[in-house]
């Protein structure tokens, strides 16, 4: 395998004489999932790329794959045929150490939060650090200050860094789901995987949370890989959308001008041509962010 075979280009932003090139910390090759003993097909023959820094949306109704494709980019699900490779790890064939490894630089952000409610927010959040430490930790104060600071520097970034030494479960879901995120930064990774992350969250705290999960993975050039069911809040925050139906790729397309809300939700409407799933994937109040790329606005 040549250096070229391992890298996408990324159009250049103005000003720059040459396009970006950055590598793919994502390879799938032709993936196929079954269950039940193959009698359940999950994933058919799913092939993409993903370089680095790069904000993708998986899109598709329930059922269509998305999560079970999330939990393969980590090893929690095993190929019943094809490849995957995340940051140069074959996943397919990596021991345990290998796959112990790989997971101190993936984050996963959960539909249900996955919080510990009687623990602090800081406390929640310093348990990020601990795939980079040795022995077990018992409360906030065995953690050295440098941890505790920049925890409450994560904490700060999602807005609630005066929340630090309160319950966990006292706070609102959408406060929640910000600690979830505040603990994934301080693991320090270099991909984050988000499972419907604003599924159980309202419309208007939906757009804030995705803005904060975004935002701040822009900041870290974290690559992101989001499942997501609302194609105003795909649209507004992705670079690039990926769709699913029945376990196939069936949309590949950057966000530009080229790919308008229209055009996504004909694909649904041919996922969904009865309209009985209609609220999974209409937008929730008829706006959206910005389509714009704040990489190189």
């Amino acid at each position: 395998m040549t250096v070229a075979d391992n890298v996408t280009t990324v159009t250049a932003g103005a000003g720059d004489s040459a396009p970006a090139v950055r590598p793919d910390v994502v390879r799938v090759d032709d993936l196929v999932k079954t269950f039940d003993n193959g009698r359940v097909r999950a994933l058919d023959g799913v092939s993409f790329r993903v370089p680095e820094g790069q904000l993708m949306v998986i899109i598709g109704l329930s059922g269509s794959g998305k999560s079970t494709l999330l939990r393969h980019l980590n090893g929690l699900h095993l190929p019943t045929s094809g490849e995957v490779q995340v940051l140069g790890t074959d996943v397919r064939h990596a021991g345990r150490k290998d796959l112990r490894l790989l997971r101190r630089d993936i984050g996963f952000v959960f539909q249900q939060f996955n919080v510990v409610g009687r623990l602090t927010c800081i406390e929640n959040v310093l348990s990020g650090a601990l795939g980079r430490l040795r022995g077990p930790r018992f409360g906030a104060t065995s953690y050295s200050k440098a941890l505790r600071r920049d925890a409450i520097m994560q904490l700060d970034r999602v807005g609630l860094a005066d929340r630090a030494w309160q319950r966990t479960d006292t706070l609102s879901g959408g406060q929640q789901q910000r600690v979830a995120i505040a603990r994934t930064l301080m693991q320090k990774p270099r991909i984050v995987l988000a499972d419907e992350p604003v599924a159980s969250l309202d419309p208007e705290i939906s757009g804030q949370v995705m803005e904060v999960l975004f935002q701040c993975c822009i900041e870290d050039n974290i690559t992101v890989l989001c499942s997501l069911h609302q194609v105003d809040l795909a649209l507004g925050w992705a670079n690039r959308l990926l769709g699913l139906r029945d376990g196939q790729v069936v949309l590949d397309s950057p966000v530009d001008t080229s790919l308008d809300e229209d055009r996504v939700m004909e694909v649904y409407r041919r996922l969904d041509p009865t309209g009985e799933k209609a609220d999974e994937y209409q937008g929730h109040n008829g706006t959206r962010a910005p389509s714009v790329d704040p990489r190189t606005s």
